[in-house]
C-alpha cells in the first residue's frame, strides 16, 4: 500500500505538477475525510488482515426499475440492471444479454454518478485481455449483501475467443466508500495452455475528459502512474490497481489498462487481479485525487472559499465556479469546481502550501491578487477572492427576419483569454462556442473584449462582431446570417456519426441532433456501432424539421470478430425495438460476404452499402482483405466487392484520404462504378463538427425536409447508387459538366470543341471564409496503364459575386484517346477558423466531385459505367 500512497503524495508536491483545465462538479461535501476507510480495510483485509467492520449506512444492490434510471446524457441503465449503491455513489451493471457498445454481453459497468446528484457521465468499463476485442463474456450474474455492509455483484462467464477461460468478474462496494473493488478471476478450464494474455479494462470514457499526472486534459497516448482518470461536467472518475500503479493507452475517448505483462495460463491454471474504480464528489481532479488518498487512509484537508465584490461583500458562488490551485511558484497543480449556484466553493484537498485563483465562472472574472493559503490535515482553510460583477451575452441568430439554428464561436481579444464553457462534448455552451438549435445566445461572458463569430455551415456567409463586456451589464450581437452558396438540386448530407448510444461517443443524442442543425447538415445517419437508432423524433420534439433529418443506419462493426474485416455502414434501416440493440445485423464472424448477403436477404427496401474508412488500421475494409490499389481487387474469399459507396474522406484523416483516393481510382479502372462520399465519423462536437467534411447529394428535392418520407429515402439511395452526382466538401462546392453532361455521367470524348477536346467546365463557389486557391483535372488513369496521366491544375482567385459568395469559373480542354474518367479537385491553403478548429491541413478547403466517365470510342460507356 505505501507504493500507492507516494505515488499519490507525488502529485501534489511542486517538484511534480498535476495539470489542469477540468471542469465542472458538485458541491464540497462536509466530513469528506471520514467516509473512505472501509475500502483501505477490504484491502488490508485481501492482504490477510482484519475485515472492515459493519458499517451504520450499508451498501446495497437492487434490480432497477423503470422510472429510477440515472440522469445525465450518458445514462444507458435500463429496468431490469442492477444497480449497486450506497449513501455517496451509485454504480449500475448492465442485466445479460447482447451488451453494449463494444461489451458482447452484459454483467459490465455502464452507469456511475454520485448518489446526490445521480448525473452519470460515464460510458462503459469492462474487462479487456490485452489484445482488442478479448474480453469476458458473462452468461451468469449474482449478487448480495454481507453482514459488514458491503454489497456485491458477481458476474460469471468465459473469454471471447476461448470457451473455457472461466472468467468470473466480482463488484464489490461498502457502505463509506466512494470506490467500488473490483476483482476478476480467469481460469483455464481447457486442456492446452491459452497465451497472450494482458489484464486489464477497456473503459469507454462518455462525457468526462481524459487526465492523468502528467498529461494534458484529453491526452491521447501511453501513460503510466497511480491513475487514470476522466473528468466531466458533474462528476470525475478515476481507476488504479490496488498497489497503486496503473499502466494505460487512451485515444480519443477511451483507455485500455494494462495490469500486468502479457501471461500463459497452462490448463487447471488460474490468475487474478483487482483494481479500484472511483467516483469523484465534484468534475475535478482534486476529487478524485482526494478519494483515491482517502481510500488508502491519507490524511487530507479542506478548503472552502468566498468570493466577494469590490467592496468585499459576499457573492452567491455562480454554477460551474473554477478554482485554479498552483504550486509557490505558480505551476497550476488542479482545479476545483462547484457545479449548482450558490454551491460552497471548495473540497478535499492534500496537505501544503498553494495559490488560489479564481478561473472562470457566472461571468465573472478575479479582482486583485491570488490567495495565498496553507492546507492543514484535518483542518479546513478558508480564503476570500475578489470578483468583478457579472458579464454577460446575448443574441439571436436569424435569416430573413427568422431565427436560425447556429454556432457562436468567442475569441478573446487582448489580454482578454477566451472563455471556457466546459467539456467539448456538448451542445449549449462548450468551450469557447455555443451551439444553439433555436439561434439564441444567452451566456455569461467575464468581462472583457471579444469577437463573436456566428455561422451556420459552409453554405452560409458569417456574421463577426467585435463586442466590449463590461461589469453587470449584458451585451448584445445582432448576427444576421445568408445563405450566399448556391447549392440548388444537392442536399448536404453526413452518412456517419456517432452518440452515446454506441458506447464509444461521449455526445448524447440531442446534443447531436443540435449540432447537426446548428452546422448545416441537412440529412445525418445515425451510424452507431451494431446497433440501430432513430433520433427523428428528437428532432421533431426540439422543432428542426425544417432544418434536418435523421435517419436511422447500422455501421456493421467486426472488431469484435475472430477475423476481424473492417466497418461498413447500411442505411436507411427500421428500427425493431422488440430486438436486441434495435434489430442490428449478427455480424459475429462472420465475412463481409456472408454479412452482405444477410444485409441484402433481410432489407426489403432500398439501401445504400458503404465501406468506411477502409484504411484505417484493423478496422479498415481494404487493409484486412488485402485490396490491391493497381488492379482494383481482392482475392480473398471473404471479400465483397457488391458494394455502393466508399469513404473516401473520414473526419479529419486527410493523410488516410490521398490513400484511398487511390483504391477509389483503382475500381473505377477495373471497372466497378462506385460513389466516393465524405462523412466525419464524428464522436464528438468541437473538433469533431458534424459535416465537416460532408457529401453534397443531388436528388429530386433539395428543399422541404420537413416532408421527407420513404419515397424521398429512395431517392437519395438511388443519387448515391445510380446516379453518383456528388460532391465531397469540407466547404467549397462544385458544379461541373464535360461535353454537357453532368457529375456521375458518361461525357462523349470528341464531341466538345474543335480538335477533339472534352470541354470541362468548372464553377467553384464558396462562402467569403472558405477561399479556395486551385482546381485540378485528376484523370484515375485507363486500365491497363502504367501510370496516371500528369493532372491539370489551374490557379484561382476568387472574385466576389452579387450573392455574397465567392466565385471562380475554370475550363479544361481534356483529351483522351481510350476509355477513363476523371473527377475535380479544389483546394485552399487557408484554415477555416474560427468556425473550425484543429491542425491546419484538416480546416483547410479541399473539395472533390465523384468521377465523371469519358467514353472514347463511341460505344456510350466507359470503364463499366
Amino acid at each position: 500500500m505505501r507504493k500507492w500512497w507516494w505515488a499519490l503524495v507525488l502529485l501534489v508536491v511542486p517538484a511534480c505538477p498535476e495539470p489542469t483545465h477540468n471542469e465542472a462538479g458538485p458541491t464540497f461535501v462536509p466530513g469528506m475525510g471520514e467516509r473512505n476507510l472501509a475500502l483501505l480495510e477490504h484491502l488490508r483485509a485481501d492482504a490477510g488482515g482484519a475485515p472492515s467492520p459493519a458499517t451504520a449506512t450499508p451498501a446495497r444492490v437492487r434490480v432497477m426499475k423503470a422510472g429510477e434510471e440515472l440522469g445525465g446524457a450518458n445514462a444507458t441503465g435500463r429496468a431490469g440492471d442492477l444497480v449497486l449503491e450506497n449513501a455517496e455513489v451509485v454504480f449500475v451493471i448492465d442485466q445479460l444479454g447482447a451488451g453494449s457498445g463494444f461489451a458482447e454481453s452484459g454483467g459490465n459497468i455502464v452507469d456511475a454518478a454520485d448518489a446526490r446528484a445521480r448525473s452519470d457521465e460515464l460510458g462503459q468499463l469492462f474487462s479487456y485481455f490485452g489484445a482488442f476485442p478479448r474480453q469476458a463474456v458473462y452468461d451468469e450474474l449474482t449478487s448480495g449483501t454481507e453482514r459488514d455492509g458491503t454489497a456485491w455483484v458477481q458476474a460469471k462467464g468465459h473469454e471471447l475467443l476461448e470457451a473455457k477461460l472461466v472468467v468470473t468478474t466480482r463488484y464489490t462496494l461498502a457502505g463509506p466508500d466512494r470506490a467500488l473493488l473490483v476483482r476478476t478471476v480467469l481460469e483455464n478450464a481447457s486442456d492446452h495452455a491459452i497465451a497472450k494474455l494482458r489484464l486489464g479494462d477497456a473503459i469507454q470514457w462518455g462525457g468526462a475528459e481524459k487526465v492523468a499526472p502528467g498529461k494534458p486534459t484529453g491526452f491521447r497516448g501511453k501513460s503510466s502512474g497511480p491513475y487514470v482518470g476522466g473528468v466531466g461536467r458533474t462528476t470525475s472518475y478515476a481507476i488504479t490497481s490496488v498497489d497503486g500503479q496503473i499502466d494505460a493507452e487512451s485515444g480519443a475517448s477511451w483507455t485500455d489498462t494494462m495490469q500486468t505483462p502479457e501471461i500463459t495460463l497452462k490448463p487447471g491454471e488460474r490468475t487474478e487481479y483487482a483494481r479500484v474504480f472511483v467516483v469523484g464528489a465534484r468534475g475535478d481532479v482534486a476529487s478524485i485525487v482526494a478519494e483515491l488518498l482517502h481510500a488508502t487512509g491519507q490524511p487530507l484537508g479542506a478548503l472552502e472559499v468566498v468570493l466577494v465584490d469590490e467592496a468585499g461583500h459576499a457573492v452567491k458562488t455562480p454554477a460551474g465556479a473554477k478554482l485554479v490551485l498552483a504550486d509557490p511558484r505558480g505551476q497550476d497543480l488542479f482545479s476545483v469546481r462547484a457545479t449548482r449556484e450558490g454551491d460552497a466553493l471548495g473540497g478535499e484537498v492534500p496537505p501544503g502550501k498553494y495559490q488560489v485563483a479564481f478561473a472562470s465562472g457566472g461571468g465573472r472574472a478575479q479582482r486583485g491578487p491570488k490567495a495565498s493559503i496553507e492546507i492543514v490535515a484535518g483542518r479546513t482553510t478558508r480564503a476570500k477572492l475578489a470578483v468583478s460583477a457579472a458579464g454577460r451575452l446575448t443574441a439571436t441568430c436569424v435569416e430573413g427576419g427568422s431565427a436560425l439554428p447556429c454556432k457562436a464561436t468567442i475569441e478573446g481579444l487582448a489580454s482578454t483569454a477566451n472563455p471556457d464553457f466546459g467539456p467539448s462534448h456538448v451542445s449549449g455552451p462548450a468551450k469557447n462556442q455555443i451551439t444553439s438549435h433555436a439561434g439564441a445566445i444567452d451566456v455569461p461572458l467575464a468581462p472583457g473584449k471579444y469577437r463573436v463569430t456566428f455561422s451556420h455551415g459552409p453554405e452560409y456567409s458569417l456574421a463577426q462582431q467585435e463586442i466590449d463586456v463590461t461589469p453587470g451589464q449584458t451585451s448584445t450581437a445582432s448576427p444576421v446570417l445568408a445563405r450566399v452558396v448556391d447549392t440548388k438540386g444537392y442536399i448536404a448530407t453526413d452518412f456517419h456519426q456517432h452518440t452515446m448510444l454506441g458506447a464509444d461517443a461521449p455526445v448524447g443524442t440531442r446534443d447531436r441532433v443540435i449540432a447537426n442543425a446548428a452546422e448545416g447538415v441537412e440529412i445525418a445517419v445515425a451510424s452507431e456501432h451494431n446497433l440501430i437508432a432513430d433520433l427523428q423524433p428528437l428532432v421533431r420534439e426540439l422543432g428542426l424539421e425544417r432544418w434536418l433529418v435523421e435517419i436511422a443506419g447500422d455501421e456493421l462493426t467486426t472488431d469484435n470478430n475472430r477475423a476481424p474485416w473492417g466497418h461498413a455502414n447500411v442505411f436507411p434501416l427500421a428500427v425493431d425495438a422488440s430486438k436486441p440493440r434495435g434489430g442490428a445485423f449478427a455480424v459475429r464472424d462472420k465475412t463481409a460476404r456472408e454479412t452482405f448477403d444477410l444485409v441484402r436477404k433481410t432489407v426489403t427496401s432500398p439501401f445504400v452499402l458503404q465501406i468506411n474508412h477502409p484504411r484505417f488500421g484493423t478496422m479498415g475494409y481494404f487493409n484486412q482483405y488485402a485490396f490491391d490499389p493497381k488492379s482494383g481487387a481482392s482475392a480473398d474469399p471473404g471479400y465483397d466487392a457488391a458494394f455502393d459507396a466508399l469513404e473516401v474522406w473520414n473526419g479529419r484523416n486527410v493523410d488516410a484520404r490521398a490513400l484511398v483516393l487511390d483504391d477509389f481510382f483503382a475500381l473505377l479502372r477495373s471497372s466497378r462504378p462506385v460513389t466516393p462520399t465524405a462523412d466525419t465519423d464524428t464522436h464528438g462536437i468541437i473538433g469533431q463538427e458534424a459535416g465537416y467534411p460532408r457529401t453534397m447529394v443531388r436528388v429530386v428535392d433539395d428543399e422541404h425536409l420537413g416532408s421527407w418520407n420513404a419515397a424521398r429515402n429512395a431517392d437519395l439511395v438511388s443519387a448515391v447508387k445510380t446516379r453518383r452526382d456528388v460532391v465531397l466538401t469540407n466547404g467549397p462546392f462544385l458544379r461541373v459538366t464535360a461535353g454537357g453532361k453532368a457529375i456521375g455521367d458518361v461525357a462523349r470524348a470528341g464531341k466538345g470543341a474543335a480538335g477533339g477536346d472534352l470541354v470541362v467546365s468548372v464553377h467553384v463557389e464558396c462562402a467569403p471564409w472558405v477561399v479556395v486557391d486551385e482546381v485540378r483535372l485528376v484523370w484515375i488513369g485507363a486500365p491497363g496503364s502504367s501510370a496516371r496521366p500528369k493532372d491539370d491544375v489551374r490557379a484561382v482567385t476568387m472574385i466576389a459575386q452579387p450573392s455574397g459568395a465567392i466565385a471562380a469559373d475554370v475550363v479544361f480542354r481534356a483529351r483522351t484517346s481510350v476509355d477513363d474518367a476523371f473527377v475535380i479537385i479544389a483546394r485552399g491553403a487557408k484554415p477555416m477558423t474560427p468556425v473550425l478548429s484543429g491542425e491546419a491541413a484538416e480546416i483547410s478547403p479541399w473539395a472533390m466531385t465523384a468521377a465523371v466517365w469519358v467514353d472514347a470510342n463511341g460505344d456510350g460507356r466507359a470503364l463499366g459505367r
